[in-house]
């Protein structure tokens, strides 16, 4: 080879263009020849790296291309094949999109604790790619994340735990090598985990003594060693304990060779990290830093800003003697043996036709779905809102790319209003966003770096969006979709997930894990501090909380007193906003009116309550106060019940009346014992409701009671569910029976709030509402809500969490 194609191979460069013979100006400015086949040539160019701002990677054939027309330009007069490279380290960092396989990425790897997942990750992510012609990968992340404001790692890293980090490094690196058939690049080296700065804008400084290096960063390194690294790439950090010159890692001789070549043995190939970053360039000219890389042992460089000057100033150096040739030739020699080992010089090139049966297959995708399903963590479940029932709901998904997890909740039933306000949202979009809220039945809020207001959101915007609509008072999910530490900025969240990836498998990973499809298996691999106080920990390695496979179901009890509150004026926009603040799949109401008269302005009220909650509602009148007549409506009165889920069938069964206002009513008294059925995911459930109103005669109650549990009986095989009010306290001894059959949720639930009785509308003694359950639920938890500033009823609900089995 002669000396300009040695030093050639030390270089990776870009070039831009979705083909090899693709002209474009950017190309003539940097390099002085129009395509990326003419840089190869020009330069004798050992690798080249693939980005999306280059056009390099606009889909898998068209790489596929891309890499033969570049080989065959290397190739020309007996030239070498290129090593082809990218950054694919998945999760928030990749260069090629779908239909190539997303894996969720490091972090979200780390809170399976899984080495076999992550070399499942490195094994199918390296198969594609070099099914495209790439040869090299620049991963894994070995960087031990122990900095929570570490602006440029963060999820990147697998966790901050040296071992689990070096345990994870080493199974991607079989993945990709061994697996994969690629080569796999450890980074950043000598550990760029605990900095503050991003290498790309300034120069971060490790302030971790010898011993600190030794037991937190260098760990994960030599485990990549062990396992048969292929090459290693440096890091713009200054660290003073291995080398107190203040250069920079990728300029340090104590660093590169004393310690990476002589103390960890590496032998295979070292390359720099990106040399148009401010890290490397403060300190140096960038024809100075290629020379300076080379003589501290590194053998590529990569994307030096000023490609033509870098090549020439290392070839100006060899020949006055700075640099010697044998020097140049140890690097080469790794390279050329990096190339032979991967085979791309026996088999410089890919087949194209081949690329579809190796990239984004239906295996691959359900590889990455399946690892994806375990890296969801639940951190906080305080409200006990997760999981989710079934029913459909509107849900408002926003925050930070939401429309991949509203698409997910649609096709479970929920009717979901995307609202993007990206990483940086604007007063308008928040505005836009909480006006939103008001109208859903659900918020999920999804935020990205929102703990970085250095870089990431200056104004602290997604903070302001996230506090507004938790101020709302309306159910909301808090879901950190890639830094975890996020949720330590909104302590009054109730619901916290972390999923440390916005990919599509996360997302849809996240959508099963709200329904209850999943466990939320995943479990914090780093702490997440305080904000308040970033000395203590809010949430420890390790957490996460899980939570019962049985479906969810809330049902709700209350008597809406005809829509008048405790001003005794009709009006029906709150009584829905009152029921609609249940957040209930089934409200069971009593004392509805139809028609009624002018108390409730003639209206239809469970349909208009109906209508306003986008639910669907069943009657059974108690009083039917008119004949039928053509074109008129009957004055009735009764119980109703609003549900979330499709009514298959509704009937009002006899059961005893008798009036306490008048002991002979005149129209006698309807049955007003309403039975709804519906459908939960495959479960057939007979919700119940009924309005009794005695309050002198217990032997009333009795008869009651008797006709309720010949009722009940009927339809014993299935789901039960009783939701009404007695003028009766529970131990009345008329209600024994009814409660040997049916478990009370005031009584069986773990955790009550509001005691044994709601509001007392009339008299003390006077039991309102109740939930009451029959055999195949489980009561979660029983709680009467707090009365808002504008109250529709002068009643109290009693709201209720069930589960059952699907």
């Amino acid at each position: 080879m002669t000396l300009e194609q040695k030093v050639g191979q030390l270089f990776v460069c870009y070039a831009y263009g979705a083909t090899a013979d693709t002209a474009d100006a950017r190309n003539t400015a940097l390099y002085g020849v129009a395509t990326p086949a003419e840089v190869v040539r020009k330069y004798h160019l050992g690798g080249v790296i693939y980005f999306a701002w280059t056009d390099s990677v606009k889909e898998p054939v068209q790489i596929a291309r891309l890499s033969n027309g570049l080989q065959a330009a290397a190739l020309e007069n007996k030239g070498v094949p290129l090593q082809i490279s990218t950054d694919q380290e998945h999760g928030v960092v990749f260069r090629v999109g779908p239909p190539a396989t997303q894996f969720p990425g490091a972090m979200a790897l780390g809170s399976t604790r899984s080495p076999a997942f992550a070399r499942a990750a490195g094994g199918i992510g390296g198969r594609e790619l070099k099914a495209v012609g790439v040869t090299t990968d620049f991963a894994p992340v070995a960087d031990v994340n122990v900095n929570p404001l570490n602006p440029v790692i963060g999820v990147r890293s697998f966790s901050s735990d040296p071992r689990l980090v070096a345990e994870l490094t080493a199974a991607q690196v079989k993945g990709y090598q061994r697996d994969g058939g690629i080569v796999a690049t450890a980074k950043h080296f000598p550990g760029h985990g605990d900095t503050a700065t991003d290498s790309h804008t300034g120069i971060p400084v490790i302030n971790h003594t010898r011993e600190q290096w030794d037991t937190i960063d260098r760990p994960p390194f030599e485990a990549a060693i062990r396992a048969g690294i292929d090459s290693i790439m440096t890091a713009h950090i200054v660290v003073p304990a291995l080398d107190p010159s203040g250069d920079p890692a990728t300029l340090s001789r104590p660093i590169l060779t004393g310690i990476l070549r002589e103390q960890l043995g590496f032998d295979g190939v070292v390359i720099t990290d990106s040399l148009g970053m401010k890290g490397v360039r403060d300190k140096y000219g960038d024809a100075e830093i290629p020379l300076r890389a080379l003589e501290a042992g590194v053998d590529q460089l990569l994307m030096p800003v000023q490609p033509d000057l870098a090549y020439n100033s290392v070839l100006q150096a060899v020949r006055s003697g700075r640099i010697s040739e044998q020097r140049i030739d140890q690097s080469v020699e790794r390279i050329l043996e990096l190339k032979l080992k991967t085979g791309v010089v026996d088999r410089p090139y890919v087949d194209v036709a081949r690329v579809p049966k190796v990239v984004g297959t239906p295996a691959n995708y359900a590889a990455a779905q399946n690892i994806a399903d375990h890296t969801t963590t639940l951190l906080r479940n305080d409200a006990g809102l997760l999981p989710l029932s079934p029913a459909p709901r509107k849900v408002l998904v926003t925050g930070y790319t939401p429309a991949v997890l509203a698409a997910a909740l649609h096709k479970r039933g929920a009717i979901a209003t995307v609202k993007d306000t990206g990483a940086t949202p604007t007063d308008a979009k928040i505005d836009d966003a909480l006006a939103a809220a008001q109208q859903a039945d659900l918020t999920i809020v999804l935020t990205m770096k929102a703990w970085d207001t250095e870089v990431t959101d200056k104004q602290g915007k997604q903070r302001k969006l996230v506090n507004g609509l938790l101020a709302t008072g309306r159910p909301v999910i808090v879901v950190a979709v890639r830094d975890p530490y996020d949720v330590a900025h909104f302590p009054a969240a109730a619901t916290t997930v972390a999923t440390y990836s916005y990919a599509a498998v996360s997302l849809e990973a996240l959508a099963k894990v709200l329904y209850g499809e999943i466990a939320p298996t995943g479990k914090l691999p780093v702490d997440i501090p305080s904000a308040a106080d970033p000395t203590k920990v809010l949430y420890p390695f390790g957490h996460g909380l899980s939570l019962a496979r049985d479906t969810r179901l809330t049902v709700a009890s209350y008597n809406i007193h005809a829509g008048a509150g405790e001003d005794n004026a009709f009006d029906l926009e709150r009584t829905a906003q009152a029921i609609k603040a249940l957040d209930a799949d089934i409200v069971g109401l009593q004392e509805v009116d139809v028609n009624w008269g002018a108390r409730s302005q003639w209206r239809d009220t469970i349909a208009e309550l109906a209508e306003k909650l986008g639910m669907d509602h069943g009657f059974a009148p108690i009083y039917d106060l008119d004949p039928p007549a053509a074109g008129q409506p009957r004055r009735q009165y009764g119980v109703g019940v609003l549900s979330r889920f499709p009514l298959q069938r509704t009937e009002n069964h006899d059961i005893t009346r008798l009036s306490t206002q008048d002991p002979n009513p005149v129209p006698a008294p309807a049955p007003g014992f309403l039975e709804a059925e519906v459908d939960v995911r495959g479960r057939r459930i007979h919700v119940y409701v009924t309005h009794l109103d005695y309050r002198a005669d217990p032997a009333v109650r009795l008869a009651q009671v008797e006709d309720t549990v010949k009722i009940l009986a009927q339809d014993r095989k299935d789901l039960q569910l009783l939701l009404g009010d007695f003028n009766a306290e529970h131990d009345a001894p008329e209600l024994a029976k009814l409660w040997r059959k049916l478990d009370d949720g005031w009584l069986t639930a773990a955790v009550t709030t509001g005691g044994p009785s709601t509001y007392p509308a009339v008299a003390p003694v006077k039991r309102i509402d109740y939930v009451a359950v029959g055999r195949g639920f489980r009561v979660a938890r029983a709680s009467v809500p707090a009365p808002g500033s504008s109250v529709a009823s002068d009643h109290r609900p009693i709201v209720t969490d069930l589960y059952f089995k699907p």
